[in-house]
């Protein structure tokens, strides 16, 4: 607690204490003595603010005085700021400071006033009303900041990974078309160099899947390529024919199965 005759705060527009404390009046903003170092100040000051405020809202929810939960000089100093630092704060209205006089065995902490702009050893500082109103705009502001580059970071890495998906996806196709071919003309699949299927009769619905694959570069997916007949299931068509293109490999080099929707055909490889 304040003594030497200390008011207590008795708002945020106003305050006067004992002498050797600063009269201010309230500002609406935290305003840097230059634009051009605003996110350097702003930067600096967030820790010392954090602290502070941390203080102050502890004290709020115990119901006790906001001077016996002040912050000492040293811990704000190893938040990085520095006398001129703790000056601008205190002219600008935002911190109040006193020397604390607590004796040993005493209940609770008792504070003197010193000089406006001299600081001590035992110089503690707390939040005024228009400085906990600063500290959570800050706060508010620097984690919306905050959020806002996660926001832009996952942005750009969605972006590289998309790209690379897409890189990939060509490669996987440029690839795929020298190594697996189906000749139409002569019913013959290669993968490798290697005949997997020879068909010496017509296959109607294999020979519609490979040559689907064939004229679309061996994607790893395609769409049902089999027209619509009207008295068949089409899905058990699809599927008829998948275990049909797995019967009767000359080297089991392939493997074909559905996608899950009974309406698409996957191939993957199976042996060297």
């Amino acid at each position: 607690m304040l003594q030497s005759g200390a008011s207590a705060f008795e708002g945020s527009d106003s305050k006067v204490v004992a002498k050797g404390f600063v009269k201010f009046k309230r500002v609406n903003m935290l305003i840097c003595p230059e634009k051009s170092t605003r996110c350097e100040l702003l930067a600096k000051f967030q820790q010392a603010f954090a602290a502070l405020l941390e203080a102050f809202d502890y004290a709020v929810d115990l119901g006790d005085d906001r001077w016996d939960f002040a912050v000492r000089i040293r811990d704000l100093r190893d938040a990085r700021l520095n006398e001129s630092d703790l000056r601008w704060l205190v002219r600008k209205g935002f911190v109040q400071h006193a020397r604390e006089a607590t004796l040993q065995g005493e209940n609770g902490r008792h504070f003197q006033p010193t000089g406006n702009m001299t600081f001590v050893r035992r110089s503690c500082f707390v939040l005024t009303d228009l400085g906990v109103e600063q500290a959570r705009s800050l706060n508010n502001m620097l984690s919306s900041e905050a959020a806002l580059k996660q926001l832009e970071i996952r942005s750009e890495l969605e972006s590289a990974v998309e790209l690379a998906i897409g890189r990939a996806s060509d490669c996987v196709l440029e690839n795929t078309a020298t190594y697996i071919h189906w000749d139409a003309e002569h019913r013959k699949l290669d993968v490798r160099g290697q005949v997997v299927k020879r068909f010496k009769w017509q296959a109607p619905n294999q020979e519609i899947v490979l040559s689907a694959f064939q004229e679309e570069g061996w994607p790893l997916r395609i769409d049902d390529p089999l027209p619509p007949q009207p008295e068949q299931d089409s899905k058990r068509r699809l599927s008829d024919t998948i275990k049909c293109l797995n019967r009767k490999q000359i080297n089991s080099l392939i493997h074909f199965h559905g996608d899950g929707t009974g309406e698409g055909v996957v191939w993957e490889l199976v042996g060297r």
